[in-house]
């Protein structure tokens, strides 16, 4: 009796623990929604800033909904991740230098 209430409680955790994670998402409370007004007037660098960051978000949280959910930390990590490699492909472009097609 005692055995199998625990497997259905175990089951019942194995079955909403995934969707539970599904739900959940951490969207940064960092990113602001600006007005056309307020765009037009970020510096050149705070508006590549908040375009990187804004892109990070929205990868990072399509591959969250996309795969079984991450952890907090992992999230983080992943948008940093993405941060950086927006952050080196802006800056290769303001070089103008030219990386392989293949590693795109």
């Amino acid at each position: 009796m005692i055995r199998s209430t625990i497997v259905i409680i175990l089951a019942g955790m194995l079955l909403f623990c995934p969707l539970a994670m599904a739900l959940t998402s951490f969207p940064s409370e960092d990113i602001q929604v600006l007005d056309l007004k307020a765009i037009a007037a970020l510096t050149d660098e705070k508006l590549v800033e908040n375009y990187i960051d804004m892109l990070s978000e929205i990868e990072a949280s399509r591959a969250f909904h996309t795969t079984s959910g991450f952890t907090l930390k992992e999230y983080n990590k992943y948008k940093e991740l993405i941060k950086y490699r927006l952050s080196l492909l802006f800056e290769i472009n303001r070089r103008k230098l030219e990386i392989p097609s293949a590693l795109y």
